[in-house]
């Protein structure tokens, strides 16, 4: 036999309880056509007469009688269900499970969740930092923050802004090593690269549209962009970096600036959800906080 799909069991059950195909269409919301198909539908599966209809009226069949009182409290529990999951929709509490890039997570997301609790006590928060393309379906994530281009996928994609990276080194470096003047000086220094991208090597800079590259000898490699901003703050040479990494380092003192102007400011950044984010009331409420503050520290 064919499996009776539920919606239709439904559309019969509103039919019965509002006494017409009309009435059941208006508290369904559906043309009255679908509601009549749904239950010629159903009546075809079950092999089975369930009304008998005239223009004026509809009486249940003995086997209509039997369906429907079967089929009431089944229905009934699906629709309280449903109830639930959209006052959960409205609802500010409950874990959000979140993954982004170490460093990016570090230095923007953590903060800005940290900000949200203290305005939301019910919200609880699993953050898992990555530099890796998780599964967020898979893996339960709720939202996601991802650096570079996307592969095409069913995930609800929101775009940030664009990741400047900019050169700096420490003074203690700089005054121990030839001057760097133009780009390609620094094929003749140390270079710090972050690994496992295509600028690991091969260093592409702009200035007021001027664009420029480099092919840099990567002293030191890493996956995590913070311990190459600390051996740079050692003196251990020029690292591409975040700006808004950088920064902060540069007010203290700690790092300069190298070949101001010169950039990169290829990398698109993405807020990513397996969902939609604009029905879902505490989704909402972090995903803006963490795109308003992430923007921030992006260029557009």
């Amino acid at each position: 036999m064919e499996t009776i799909e539920i919606e239709l069991t439904r559309i019969f059950v509103k039919v019965v309880q509002q006494g017409s195909f009309t009435r059941a269409a208006e508290v369904l919301r559906t043309p009255k056509s679908t509601v009549s198909k749904a239950v010629t539908r159903l009546e075809k599966i079950t092999g089975t007469k369930l009304l008998l209809r005239t223009t004026r009226s509809q009486t249940l069949t003995t086997a209509g009688r039997l369906f429907y009182e079967t089929c009431l409290g089944p229905i009934q529990v699906l629709e309280d269900a449903q109830k639930s999951l959209h006052g959960l929709d409205s609802m500010t509490s409950g874990l959000i499970k979140i993954t982004a890039p170490e460093d990016l997570g570090t230095y923007l997301i953590a903060p800005e969740i940290g900000k949200i609790c203290k305005d939301y006590l019910d919200l609880n928060f699993d953050l898992q930092y990555s530099n890796k393309v998780i599964d967020l379906v898979k893996d339960g994530f709720d939202l996601a923050i991802r650096i570079g281009k996307l592969k095409e996928s069913q995930l609800k994609v929101k775009r940030i802004g664009r990741l400047e990276l900019i050169l700096v080194a420490s003074e203690e470096y700089l005054n121990s090593h030839s001057k760097i003047k133009s780009v390609s000086d620094l094929k003749e220094h140390n270079c710090l690269s972050i690994s496992g991208l295509s600028m690991t090597k091969n260093w592409e800079l702009v200035k007021d549209g001027k664009k420029s590259s480099v092919l840099i000898k990567a002293r030191i490699e890493s996956n995590q962009m913070s311990s190459l901003i600390q051996a740079a703050i050692s003196g251990a040479g020029v690292v591409l970096a975040p700006s808004f990494i950088c920064t902060p380092e540069i007010q203290k003192g700690r790092l300069k600036r190298v070949l101001n102007g010169w950039s990169n400011q290829g990398l698109p950044v993405s807020l990513v959800s397996p969902v939609s984010i604009a029905g879902t009331a505490r989704l909402k409420i972090v995903s803006d906080q963490i795109f308003n503050a992430i923007k921030k520290k992006l260029v557009s």
